[in-house]
Parts: structure tokens; sequence; C-alpha cells
């Protein structure tokens, strides 16, 4: 009978030998499957190993499959345990429901340190014969398959165990570091099946005029029109028919309109949030692959009025201060230019909005409006001594009044009844101007602010704060894909947060503001809770985070905010992942603070109260 018994066990475990094959990769990438990345750039599997891979996992696994999830922890720690080890670990979302948007935000929830794809055509899954979440493949630097399936025996169909006994995937790669074949090369795996159902067809009878039109003009046209930001225009059912497709993929994976931060429904919502809705993205989807019909302009909404360049969106100034002018070369990279204006101010002035203006948004990467003192006339801003005295060497000492980063609402801020920011008695201006040439011509710009003053003191002053890491703790490696920073901050009195504004350069890759409490035996966070996430950091769109209901903090709370860094290859926007990186005020260089526009809140107050 034990005879019986242990042949019949036998028979349920395949041989060594049943798997062990080479995963055929067509030479051209075109044949190769395709992966889009977090960020939404395509690339060819082979595209993933690089010299100094042995073994490469792909482990597939979805946002919402519960097994799926339970595993995230371990997959974690293998690896952390063989990140050194020249093995590669890659997370491939192949259900097709699971856009690009959902799966950044899955990435960023769970802090998967290894990078992560999207394969909805399952050509990946179809190479490597998958057909659960999760399962893993596991392939030596030859593409010869060693193991595929289970992680590991706790869970099982129907069923789990309190703890593994068994660890496939971890055995599998030491076997195969060490040159040898798994003992077990494959194990039925455990989870939900790989969703494989064509997409559902297109709703018909869109138009253009009648259900795309209202959304172009709601959410595109403010920048895609002549004298706008956008690098085409999107006015009229021409320019949106020869568009179709780029606006299609676009709107799906949540590029367009560009909009990145997430606020803890707790918290209320975001001030002109510009997410599109599921059914608005579907109708976009809907259209596009139906046809693009334009059907009758009749249907069609009010053309919209725009503002020409010329035009304030606070309305006529009280004055405007400009700049010198300054002519961008060409080509190459500048350093930030600084730039001084006297305001010959001999009392505290008020202002209730203001407006940032660059001479050429062509050449402009931002502008950084500062107030300094007007005895400081030899200083050199562009030095590290200069940069220390305009910001102070964890930005203590900064006065950051506004700035200009395009397609930022708070370009152009009009403060609410009772509310203004002060502008210090004998104090100057600094324009801290980041350009950026065009590569076809000379441009000359000159940079402007708009004010329009208060009659009188408020009733709330409005305060800027900066938190920055401080810079000799600033280190990323090369070739680190997900090199993680903290800092915390704290507020000296009770105050009230009406906008967060994250700062990273190009090796950004995600951030989180948490609300921290900690253990006082252990210092230990014991609680926290996510304010702000933003999922995907995208350079070009450094925008501020204005709160609907403002955020009130007791003196001393901490907040937590953390930084991921991309300095690996498959960072789209990465100069140069060979080098490691350091503080500095160069795109090329990397920076992470936080800037937060607060009042102080007023004594008996708290909530969501505005005084």
């Amino acid at each position: 009978m034990r005879s019986l018994l242990l042949a019949l066990l036998l028979l349920s475990v395949p041989t060594c030998a049943a798997l062990a094959k080479t995963i055929e990769i067509p030479k051209s990438r075109q044949e190769q499957p395709r992966l889009k990345s977090i960020y939404g750039v395509t690339h060819g599997v082979t595209e993933l190993k690089d010299a100094q891979t042995r073994v490469m996992v792909f482990i597939f696994t979805d946002v919402d499959c519960p097994v799926a999830q339970l595993y995230q922890p371990r997959l974690k720690e293998m690896y952390a345990d063989f990140a050194d080890q020249g093995v590669r670990f890659f997370a491939i979302y192949p259900n097709a429901r699971t856009e690009i948007p959902e799966m950044a935000k899955h990435v960023h929830d769970q802090d998967l340190p290894y990078p992560a794809f999207s394969d909805t055509d399952h050509l990946l899954a179809d190479l490597l014969d998958a057909e659960v979440t999760p399962e893993v493949v596991v392939l030596n630097a030859d593409w010869e398959k060693k193991y595929q399936g289970a992680i590991d025996n706790q869970f099982k169909r129907q069923g789990r165990r309190g703890t593994a006994s068994v660890h496939y995937l971890r055995d599998a790669i030491e076997q195969t570091l060490s040159g040898h074949p798994p003992t077990i090369q494959s194990m039925p795996p455990s989870g939900c099946p790989i969703e494989r159902m064509k997409k559902l067809p297109p709703r018909a009878g869109l138009t253009y005029h009648r259900d795309i039109a209202p959304l172009m003009r709601e959410h595109c046209q403010e920048c895609h029109r002549d004298g706008g930001v956008g690098p085409f225009e999107l006015m009229t059912y021409e320019d949106a028919y020869y568009s179709a497709e780029r606006i299609a993929e676009n709107v799906v994976e949540r590029r367009m309109p560009p909009w990145h931060g997430f606020l803890n429904p707790k918290y209320g919502k975001l001030r002109h949030d510009a997410i599109l809705t599921d059914d608005e993205i579907q109708t976009i989807r809907d259209w596009v692959r139906s046809g693009a019909a334009e059907g009758d302009p009749a249907d069609g909404p009010p053309q919209k009025v725009w503002p020409d360049a010329a035009s304030w969106e606070i309305g006529t100034p009280d004055y405007v201060y400009a700049t010198e002018g300054f002519l961008v070369p060409k080509t190459g990279i500048l350093d930030y230019q600084f730039f001084r204006v006297k305001l010959n101010f001999e009392q505290d002035r008020w202002f209730r909005a203001v407006e940032v203006k660059p001479g050429s948004t062509e050449v402009v990467h931002h502008v950084g409006l500062h107030v300094v003192p007007s005895s400081d006339t030899e200083k050199d801003y562009s030095t590290f001594a200069g940069m220390a005295d305009l910001y102070g060497l964890n930005t203590e000492g900064a006065i950051l009044i506004n700035d200009y980063v395009p397609g930022d609402t708070y370009n152009a801020k009009q403060y609410p009844p009772g509310q203004a920011v002060r502008i210090p008695k004998n104090s100057d201006l600094i324009f801290e101007v980041h350009y950026t040439p065009n590569y076809r011509e000379e441009v000359f710009d000159k940079s402007s602010v708009g004010f329009i003053w208060a009659d009188e003191a408020p009733e709330e002053e409005v305060f800027t704060k900066v938190f920055r890491k401080p810079i000799g703790r600033f280190n990323i490696p090369p070739h680190a894909g997900h090199h993680t920073m903290r800092d915390t901050c704290y507020f000296k009195h009770d105050v009230f947060i009406d906008a967060i504004r994250p700062h990273f350069h190009y090796r950004g890759k995600s951030f989180r503001l948490e609300r921290i409490t900690r253990d006082p035996k252990t210092d230990k966070i014991s609680k926290r809770e996510t304010i702000l996430s933003v999922p995907v950091w995208d350079p070009d769109w450094q925008r501020t985070y204005e709160l609907e209901t403002p955020l009130w903090l007791p003196a001393g709370t901490e907040l937590l905010a953390t930084g991921v860094f991309d300095n690996s290859y498959l960072n789209p926007n990465n100069p140069d992942p060979s080098v490691t990186v350091q503080y500095g005020q160069q795109s090329s260089d990397e920076m992470f603070s936080v800037r937060y526009k607060f009042r102080h809140a007023q004594l008996g107050t708290k909530g969501d109260s505005p005084k």
C-alpha cells in the first residue's frame, strides 16, 4: 500500500527533462512580444536582458487576483536576495482589462522594486505558455526555460497551507545560478486564469461634433490651440481625425490630459482635476475604433474664445515686473539664469493675485520667483553658496512666492477673499529661469510677473514652505531602477495646507506623501495614511496640487515624503543610467523636494474650517 501511494505521488510531480527548452525569440524587434512599461514605452522582450543578466524571472500577475496579491511581499524579498547576483525580475500584467494606469498604480501601491510591463495582447504569455496569475517562468541567459509554475506550495486550488514548505521558485533560481538543472522544473500554479477574451466591440453611432468636440473643448484645447503649449492643434474635426490614434492611446494610458496625482478621498478633492472619467475615455476610444465619424456640425458645442498670448489669466495686473531679457542659444545645456528686479518698497506689500508669464514658452522650462533682501546686491545665486543663500541648505531661508511650470494652473493664482501673500519691505525679486534651447534657432526671452495688490493686510497670510532632501544625503547608484528616498517634515504651528507640489528631475519615478504616527517607545511607524500619491512621475508636468478642502494639521504632525527614482535604461527620460546621480541644479542632476502653500490655523479651529 505504501509503495502504491509513493508511486502515485511521484506521478504527480513532472520529470525534470519534461520542461527544459530554449525559447525561440524572433530576431526582428517587430516580431517579438511587445511589452509596455509604466511609462507607456514599448520594449521588445530582448531589451530586458543586459550583459550582466544570468537569470530572468517573469512573474505573470494582476491587480485584483487575491493569490497574486498575497505573494507580492514574498516576491519582493526574493528580488532583494538575488538582486546583486544577475537575477532580473519582471512583473508581467497580461489581463486584457488592465490598462497602463491601473498597472502603474498597482506597482506604486505595492511598491514593486522590479520593472513591470503590460502584455494585454498575450504575446509573451503565449510564447511562455503562461495560463494563470500568479505564475512564474525562470529562464537562463540563453533563454532556456528552467522552471515554470507555482511560486511555492502554500496555495493550491481550493486550499492553502499555513506556511510554504517547498520553495519552487527560490530553489529554481539558486540551482540555475549554480549551473545545475532545477530538481523540480514545473509545478501547476494556483490562482486566477489569465483573461483572454477579446475586447468588446465599440459603441456605434458616435460622432465628432456631438460626442468628441465637447471633450476636446473641455479638456484639450486650452493647450492644443494656436499659442498653446501643446505640439499640435485640436480645434477642428480634421485636427482630431488625423490624430485619432494618437489621441486614443494617450487618453487610455492617461498621459493626456496631463494629471498624475491622486488625493486620498478622505481629504476631499483636488481643484482643477483634469482626469477624464472612465466613460469619457471609453467614448473617445470607441469613436476612434468605429472609424472617427464626423457627424453634423450643428450638433457641436459653440466655439470657445480663448485668450491670446498677451492676456493675463488673473485679469489686468496692477503692476508688471520683467527681466532684462536673455538670448537663448540654438543649442547647448544652459546653467540656470538669475535676474534681479528692484522693487524699492519702503513698506511691506501684499498681493492677492500673481501670474508668472514666460516670454517664450518654447524655451522656458520653468521659472522660480524669489524674494531676497535688496541689500544682497553682490550675491551670485548661480554658485552653490548663492543657492544656499537663496534657498537655505534645507530651504529654511527660502521666500518663494510663485513660479511658472508648463500646464500648472498655479502659474496664475488668485487667492480667496481675506488671503494674501506678503512681500517684505526692502526686498527685490529674483527670477530663477531654466532655459532649454529648441535646437532650431536663437530665441529672445523676456519673462515677467504680474501682481494685483491687496488694499490692506489680509485676515490670513499665505506662506510657502519648501522641504528638501538634504544635499549631503543624496546619492542614486548607477542602473538603480527603484531607488527610494524618504524625508520627513513638521510644521511648528497648527496649519491649513492649501496646496502640495512635489519636485524631481528626470529620474523621478513616483511620489507619496503620508501622515504618520510613531510608537513613542520604539520610534517605529505605528500608523500611516496616504495624503497624496503620484504613481508615475512626469518631469514635463510638475503640477501644484490644490486641495478643495484645506488639510488641517496640528503642530508637530509628522509628514513622510517618499520619492522613488529610476536610474535604469527603462526610464525614457534618463540622461545617463551609468552614472551616480547626486543633488544638483541641472536636469541631469537630481532633486527631491515638496512645496507647501499653507496658512496658520487660528486658535480653536480645526478640520475644514476656512479660518
